[in-house]
């Protein structure tokens, strides 16, 4: 697990440590299940007191990323059970499905009926994204819509808790550490995990920048804007500096154009920064080819009608 800190940014330390572990865990590199470094060991590698590593822990356990085990230490939550893709062939799909509805209570009628309502299912027809922010879900819809082409929309974890139908008949996208509450809040929905995957041409392009370049990222998500400045912070530690600017503060943006030698922008920002003629723009995606790959194929999967 690679973690760089710039001493010299005006970032507070323990920010940018959250930011880098939060990247960490929704990319997928650090997988569920894994055990992060004590909290002293961490602080020592990076030159940390204990409490800046320590105050990083209890906000990726309060977020729902990692729980802490007593005298175990602390554990990346895991998402939805995946056992099923270890299953070799169709009977021993069924057989793990039945084993578990068993092992929880479900009777053999019962089961038989579950079974008949899914068979007269259909494919999703669309795709829902769950997200508490706002920002997240605006992204992730227009990125899915635009790669590939079909309906896309946005659902909180507020309004799912409301109304649990919001999922009926279509696919749910959620990342890792949502997972395990789309799944109580709406038990039997289709849900799809996806991580944040920056594109390999971001981070080549990244690696390109000659040392002491400056890069600015512009987007309508904080999220993306943290995430952004980790992801270079790893790459290029102090190499490179990082500016940062919400897309409505448009005059603030703008006057660091012309020092910028890399603009990155999210797909729902892109238009607006081109219209101001940066020298090198490129559009940063959240979603990489594999997850969109995933997503399409969850696409085929069944899901119930009501």
């Amino acid at each position: 697990m690679e973690i760089a800190l710039n001493r010299k940014g005006g970032v507070p330390l323990h920010d940018q440590l959250l930011a880098q572990l939060e990247l960490h865990i929704l990319g997928g590199r650090i997988a569920p299940g894994e055990r992060l470094p004590s909290v002293r060991a961490l602080a020592r590698r990076l030159g940390l007191h204990a409490n800046t590593v320590s105050a990083a822990y209890q906000h990726l356990e309060a977020a729902g990323h990692v729980e802490l085990r007593r005298g175990a230490g602390v554990y990346v939550r895991a998402g939805v059970p995946s056992t099923l893709d270890d299953a070799h062939g169709l009977d021993q799909m069924i057989r793990l499905t039945l084993r578990a509805a068993f092992r929880k209570g479900h009777g053999a009628v019962e089961i038989r009926e579950a079974v008949e309502r899914w068979l007269k299912a259909a494919p999703a027809e669309r795709v829902v994204v769950v997200d508490p922010r706002e920002e997240t879900l605006e992204l992730v819809a227009h990125e899915v819509r635009a790669s590939l082409r079909v309906p896309a929309s946005g659902c909180t974890l507020d309004a799912l808790r409301r109304e649990p139908t919001l999922l009926s008949g279509a696919l749910a996208l959620v990342l890792p550490y949502h997972a395990a509450k789309v799944a109580r809040l709406a038990p039997g929905a289709a849900c799809a995990v996806i991580h944040v995957e920056p594109a390999t041409e971001d981070r080549e392009t990244v690696l390109a920048l000659p040392e002491g370049a400056t890069v600015l990222v512009v987007s309508r998500s904080p999220l993306v804007m943290s995430f952004v400045a980790a992801l270079i912070g790893g790459l290029r530690g102090d190499e490179v500096h990082v500016e940062t600017r919400p897309l409505g503060q448009k005059a603030a943006w703008r006057r660091l154009l012309p020092a910028a030698d890399l603009v990155l922008a999210d797909a729902l920002s892109v238009e607006a920064v081109r219209a101001e003629g940066p020298r090198r723009l490129r559009e940063l995606r959240l979603l990489g080819p594999t997850a969109l790959g995933r997503v399409g194929r969850a696409l085929s999967m069944i899901v119930p009608k009501d």
